[in-house]
């Protein structure tokens, strides 16, 4: 029954239009990106290198695709599917499903369909960003002057500026790890909540949070910085404690406390 659970589940998403939607327009807005920095290309000149034209380098004027993304990455992915358990509750297959497969396997898959699916959109989004520069900017060897500079106290960046492409995909991985939590984020108090209105907040509120702090959440996604380990460390530690402690609060409460 599992595994059919699952099944439907991921059935309901690719049937759902809004969650088509939201797939799409996940896919779309990295690609504006590139848009921006085409347009600067023919404008200006500027032939960024592939690696430092990649969405999360942010290297167009407003970073405002990446705001957009980004700092409502919880909400996007809501609307993709991680509030499916509030359509369950207001249809009554939450209970049939309950019933039949019992409140620990319920939860749970939803938690592990949620992360999933929001892994995996933002590794498919971030995959057509990189293989779109990668097209056209084949040539490109600007790197915004960041190959000049020296900073000896900051391996991450040395390192970085030394192998572009492996700085590219570690924040990649990262980003859609985030991505990941966001969606169980999302899940969790869509479970606890039961109403969208109050889902929605709750897992903006959570996310925006640690967007705000002066050590931003956002950092965690920024190759090419001059943001060290000392500061990208414990900004990676608050981020998985809250993500992490957050749903397996409400996992406890909702196997066994919660039986309305």
């Amino acid at each position: 029954m599992g595994e059919k659970m699952f099944q439907s589940q991921i059935y309901r998403l690719l049937h759902n239009n809004l969650s088509r939607f939201m797939f799409i327009l996940i896919l779309i807005i990295p690609c504006v990106e590139v848009f921006q920095l085409l347009l600067m290309k023919f404008q200006t000149g500027t032939d960024f290198h592939p690696a430092f034209a990649f969405f999360l380098a942010g290297s167009s004027r407003g970073h405002l695709a990446q705001i957009l993304l980004l700092w409502f990455l919880p909400l996007f992915f809501l609307l993709l599917g991680s509030d499916d358990v509030i359509q369950d509750y207001r249809t009554g297959y939450r209970d049939i499903l309950i019933s039949k497969v019992g409140r620990k396997k319920y939860c749970l898959q939803k938690y592990i369909v949620s992360f999933s699916v929001s892994f995996i959109t933002m590794f498919f989004s971030l995959l057509v960003n990189f293989l779109l520069v990668s097209v056209f900017f084949a040539n490109g060897t600007y790197t915004k002057g960041l190959s000049q500079i020296e900073l000896p106290n900051n391996s991450l960046f040395t390192m970085s500026v030394a192998h572009p492409y492996l700085a590219d995909l570690s924040f990649a991985l990262i980003a859609c790890i985030f991505a990941g939590f966001a969606g169980l984020i999302g899940a969790s108090v869509s479970l606890f909540f039961l109403d969208k209105k109050y889902a929605y907040t709750a897992a903006f509120f959570i996310w925006f949070l640690l967007v705000l702090k002066e050590n931003s959440l956002m950092f965690l996604f920024q190759p090419f910085a001059e943001y060290g380990f000392n500061v990208l460390i414990p900004i990676l530690l608050l981020a998985l404690a809250v993500f992490t402690i957050v749903p397996f609060i409400i996992f406890i409460y909702e196997v066994r406390y919660n039986e309305s």
